[in-house]
């Protein structure tokens, strides 16, 4: 695995790539994450990158710039960039939301797209359930591990929220990330195959939260779509590999097999 830079003219971005075989993955994390391995388990073998968001891991900072909107172009600028041939795209979270972006704006660069539980219509409301959790990470952000382990946050999360930018959570919070955005308008104009990946609305324990793909969302967002569908694992939340993990794994190797 490599570790890289590329500058998008407005922010670096720090990435990993994976040599490989077949039409090239592109790994999008979620909000206060990093770059994430797991392609390696989906599919060996296959040319692969992931990189840091804006705010996240080591890429650069660009305070008052966390949009869902600069997230997109960024992902553009990196597949013209970096990737420079139509990619799949895998994104969780503020992941799948930027893959919605790339694929309705930039469609010469995106093959398909798999969304792992994106909140699809957050920008049209202020948090629900989820805001508390966003607040108390917006204060962990860039303690030291060692003070967020001990306070709880696993070993693997503090490593992604030590290095977090607090304004990255501010811009969610309050909805100053959400401006210029529109979920209906960026799903009708996606050409490619999507699915949409989702959990329960209850968390298959007290651990794992929720999906934050709420009632009603699907049924409004799927028939957008020219190719689309829905894929819902029961007994998992917004991170399904946690609960299911060889069930998870089988259905990204599936929807990369189908990319080829």
């Amino acid at each position: 695995m490599s570790d890289l830079r590329f500058d998008t003219g407005e922010v670096e971005l720090a990435y990993s790539e994976w040599p490989g075989d077949g039409p090239p993955v592109v790994a999008l994390h979620g909000i206060s994450g990093m770059r994430a391995a797991f392609l390696a388990q989906a599919q060996p073998g296959r040319h692969a990158f992931a990189y840091d968001h804006r705010g996240h891991g080591l890429s650069g900072r660009t305070p008052g710039g966390y949009s869902f909107v600069n997230f997109g172009r960024d992902c553009i600028a990196f597949l013209r960039g970096v990737v420079k041939e139509p990619a799949l795209l895998v994104g969780h979270s503020l992941g799948g939301m930027t893959a919605i972006y790339a694929a309705a704006q930039a469609p010469d660069v995106v093959r398909a797209a798999f969304l792992i539980d994106p909140p699809l219509y957050a920008p049209e409301q202020p948090l629900r359930d989820e805001a508390q959790g966003f607040a108390m990470v917006e204060k962990q952000a860039g303690m030291p591990v060692a003070e967020l382990v001990a306070a709880g946050v696993p070993e693997i999360r503090a490593a992604s929220v030590t290095l977090l930018d607090p304004g990255v959570m501010r811009a969610t919070l309050d909805q100053s990330g959400f401006v210029g955005w529109n979920t209906d308008a960026l799903l009708r104009a996606i050409e490619c195959p999507v699915v949409l990946e989702h959990g329960d609305r209850e968390g298959p324990s007290a651990e794992m939260m929720a999906s934050v793909i709420h009632a009603g969302e699907l049924e409004r967002a799927i028939p957008l779509l020219r190719n689309g569908r829905a894929l819902h694992l029961a007994g998992t939340g917004h991170m399904p590999w946690m609960a299911r993990e060889a069930d998870f794994f089988a259905e990204l190797r599936r929807f990369i097999e189908e990319g080829r």
